[in-house]
């Protein structure tokens, strides 16, 4: 007989009595969800989002680092292929012209014929637009025909720099080219004359500079252009005031930097004297930043002592570049590129090298005092 608390239990469970023993109620039955339908096309995988266009500036620096590394692994034919099919490279203040691929190769090859350890590596990089502005040096040891010059197997370098310009997919269409030879012939014996110093390469890319436009580069070619205008006109006052006390300028034709007001200031009365008419036209001008990047050509009537060189009479149309730049409304540092050979030539005292006859006999220098008119 079961107990009181045993049917209490049994009244919780199934009722208080015999029978079998109850099964819980079954959960009631769930209806299946329809099966999803097949994602679409569309929303199978998010869109690939399009690759960006690399810019005109990365296109620039891909093409520079890939002609750095053709000449210093001096394969003359893949450096020629930066270049457009119809490209001109000029190397300024020489009768020198290369136009086309074929022609740019063979020019640089006999780079490499003449300096057959060559090397080089920029120094600065300036962009503006579909313009870059390479400051470079290079280094070599002259063991080939260089103008003539047999081979010395002496060190030879200096610093150059290039002016290119780019089409929009990056393949350079005219390249200018600016460098001292006679410092070359002077590290090479051929001239008497002191040169710089080889230069040391760079270990490491530089800094790709862009021009950013606004006022501030527009004030600061301002400043260039005062102290080229003073130098035509020969105003001293006008040409010292547009300059910093402690301006520095590096003329890489001449053996050392000039430093000081007081130096420019020589210098300026020993140019004033040296030429007659002086003039500057300046058909190309970039600015970025604070620095002022002019493509020169200078010219004048050679009437007083310029150095060592006395008065010739000559009329001289010379090439340059300068990179000036400018700190506080003053022109602060210079660097002027220039080919000494192609001054020389103008003044018929030597033969421009590898375009021009043979010289005539160079005047004597004149003795300390006036310069002969």
């Amino acid at each position: 007989m079961r107990t009181i608390a045993a049917c209490l239990v049994g009244v919780l469970a199934v009722g208080c009595g015999g029978g079998e023993e109850a099964r819980p109620p079954a959960a009631p039955a769930t209806a299946k969800a329809p099966p999803a339908p097949p994602p679409s096309a569309t929303e199978a995988a998010p869109p690939t989002p399009a690759k960006a266009e690399p810019t005109l500036a990365e296109l620039q620096q891909r093409t520079l680092k890939a002609m750095f590394e053709a000449l210093n692994q001096h394969e003359a034919k893949k450096l020629a292929s930066s270049f457009t099919e119809t490209a001109v490279v000029n190397v300024m203040g020489t009768p020198a012209e290369a136009k086309g691929r074929d022609a740019i190769a063979a020019t640089y090859q006999r780079l490499f014929d003449a300096f057959s350890s060559f090397k080089a590596a920029p120094t600065r990089l300036f962009a503006k637009g579909d313009v870059v502005v390479v400051e470079w040096a290079w280094t070599g040891t002259h063991s080939g025909d260089l103008f003539g010059v047999k081979a010395t197997e002496r060190p030879v370098g200096t610093m150059a720099v290039d002016v290119l310009w780019f089409t929009p997919d990056g393949a350079v269409k005219e390249s200018h080219v600016t460098y001292d030879m006679g410092t070359v012939l002077s590290q090479v014996g051929s001239s008497k004359r002191k040169g710089r110093s080889i230069p040391t390469l760079a270990s490491s890319w530089p800094t790709f500079a862009t021009s950013k436009g606004g006022p501030e580069e527009a004030k600061n070619a301002e400043v260039v252009s005062q102290m080229y205008a003073a130098y035509a006109k020969k105003s001293e006052g006008d040409f010292l005031a547009s300059i910093a006390d402690d301006l520095e300028w590096d003329e890489m034709a001449m053996p050392e930097t000039s430093k000081g007001k007081e130096a420019a200031k020589k210098w300026f009365a020993m140019s004033n004297a040296a030429w007659a008419e002086p003039k500057r036209t300046t058909p190309n001008q970039w600015t970025v930043g604070d620095v002022v990047i002019s493509e020169g050509i200078f010219t004048g009537r050679h009437v007083g002592k310029l150095g060592d060189i006395a008065p010739t009479k000559k009329d001289v149309t010379l090439h340059g570049v300068d990179i000036v730049q400018v700190k506080d409304g003053k022109v602060a540092k210079g660097w002027s590129y220039g080919n000494g050979a192609e001054l020389m030539a103008e003044l018929g005292l030597a033969p421009m090298p590898g375009g021009r006859g043979k010289a005539p006999p160079a005047p004597k220098a004149d003795k300390p005092g006036a310069p002969k008119k």
